[in-house]
């Protein structure tokens, strides 16, 4: 946001319009969804806002917030209402017939959608009773949405808000967090190596960033590296896999400039290449570093984010794709935060996991590399060049892979899978299977909840197994 300095920004969804002709006088209602979005976090607050209008004039507008996602630094849950001033100025929308077929279009792409109620009595209830992966130790008020991309069909539960049922629970944007470190961060990587060839991933990230002579230990990291979270950097020398260790100064500085300079200043405790070690610090770096290697390759002028927009959204059907930036002095718009920083809606994710599910091409076009998403997709063995995270779950390790976690999961027949999936702190998970099925869910569980098992992509991974 230019030429302020609020802590907030707001998404606005589009709402519907309306008029109770006995009740209003010849005013008209008009109500929509929003996202109240943190500027340097990766939640959102999810509320709906109404006002009356006639043709020169509009009443004042009365919110809700009546969800979040998980929070972090600002870490409390909150609800709030009230009502606000407003005032209309009648004025020109520029292009606005272009806006009007992008809105057609992105309404045109839409997967079907269902309730889950739907599903179940489709497929059998008992089938879904594990969907939202609640049972046991994380309790079901943490799951504020789920869905299921089956058989071309997005089916999802219904939000049962604060002020209840939500009415625009098919445009809600949900800050996803580090599920964006794969819906862009990947995506974005797997793009460039389809237009430039996959030996981007052993390119040095130091011919790229400019490291000060101090950090010269980074010389012989590889983009790979980075996205295997296996930079070799620790959080401290004497406690360095502690994830939120001297983080606050990284996660509090707002500009390009500071974040770069802080994620290098990390000390060096393995081998690059060798040991995962999860690093948002190491997420940053990496989107840094590919928008430089984009502009290497095609201007100064290029982004990341127009490039996903252009070359990967679009094609798939996403015409809208929000994300927070750093915080530019200049007022300027910032890098995009591809580490958590990205506000999604559930048909955005199972299409992003569709596109991978079909090999990165669709309706014949190749956008993301063939061999690289065919290397994280499910299959009997775990990805060659990925690294274990050295936990297990109840059927064997669990892995990284370029900015994906793969998970285990044994058939009854014994046979034993590897599932990719999409991960984000809350309890946001997105699990791609065989067969064109996509596991969503939306959660805001705090990381001081044990999460151990709410963090398992297994109980989506029965589902699919039952209804394959």
């Amino acid at each position: 946001m230019k030429d302020t300095r609020s802590y907030w920004d707001i998404i606005v969804q589009p709402g519907r319009v309306w008029r109770n002709a006995d009740q209003d006088n010849g005013w008209n209602r008009a109500s929509f969804p929003f996202s109240l979005v943190n500027r340097l976090e990766g939640e959102t607050h999810i509320g709906i806002a109404m006002f009356l209008y006639q043709e020169d004039r509009v009443s004042h507008v009365r919110f809700q917030i009546v969800a979040q996602t998980g929070p972090f630094d600002v870490s409390g849950y909150f609800n709030a209402w009230g009502v606000t001033k407003a005032s209309y100025t009648p004025g020109g929308i520029e292009d606005v017939e272009n806006h009007k077929n992008v809105y057609r279009r992105h309404l045109d792409n839409r997967f079907p959608t269902a309730p889950l109620n739907d599903l179940k009595q489709k497929v059998g209830a008992h089938h879904l009773a594990a969907f939202n992966g609640a049972a046991d130790i994380t309790e079901e008020k943490n799951v504020l949405q789920t869905g299921l991309l089956y058989e071309g069909v997005l089916y999802r539960s219904p939000c049962h808000f604060a002020g209840g049922p939500f009415p625009y629970s098919d445009n809600i944007r949900y800050g996803v967090w580090s599920v964006t470190k794969t819906a862009m961060m990947n995506a974005a990587m797997l793009r460039l190596a389809q237009k430039y060839g996959r030996g981007l991933l052993d390119e040095k990230i130091a011919g790229y960033i400019q490291l000060p002579g101090s950090h010269s230990e980074w010389n012989d990291v590889t983009y790979l590296d980075m996205a295997n979270m296996a930079s070799g950097r620790g959080a401290t020398v004497e406690d360095p896999t502690c994830y939120l260790c001297d983080y606050q100064r990284w996660y509090l500085a707002r500009s390009k400039n500071e974040k770069v300079e802080q994620s290098l200043d990390y000390p060096r405790v393995w081998t690059p290449g060798t040991k995962y070690n999860y690093r948002d610090q190491d997420a940053f770096l990496l989107g840094v570093a590919l928008e430089a290697y984009l502009q290497r390759k095609e201007g100064e002028n290029a982004t990341l984010g127009e490039m996903l927009k252009h070359e990967v959204y679009e094609p798939i059907g996403i015409y809208y794709a929000p994300v927070n930036h750093t915080v530019e002095t200049d007022g300027s718009s910032g890098h995009p935060r591809m580490d958590f920083g990205y506000h999604a809606t559930l048909d955005d994710l199972a299409k992003l996991a569709l596109l991978y599910e079909s090999g990165g091409n669709w309706n014949g076009s190749q956008i993301l590399h063939r061999g690289l998403v065919e290397s994280i997709l499910p299959k009997q063995d775990p990805p060659a060049r990925a690294l274990s995270k050295e936990v297990t779950n109840a059927y064997g390790s669990k892995y990284y892979a370029m900015n994906w976690h793969i998970e285990a999961y044994r058939l009854r027949d014994g046979s034993k899978r590897y599932l990719p999936n999409m991960r984000g702190y809350g309890g946001n998970l997105v699990t791609l299977m065989p067969g064109h099925m996509v596991g969503l869910r939306i959660s805001n569980a705090l990381i001081t909840s044990d999460t151990s098992e709410f963090d398992s992509t297994v109980p989506q991974a029965k589902v699919w197994e039952q209804i394959r």
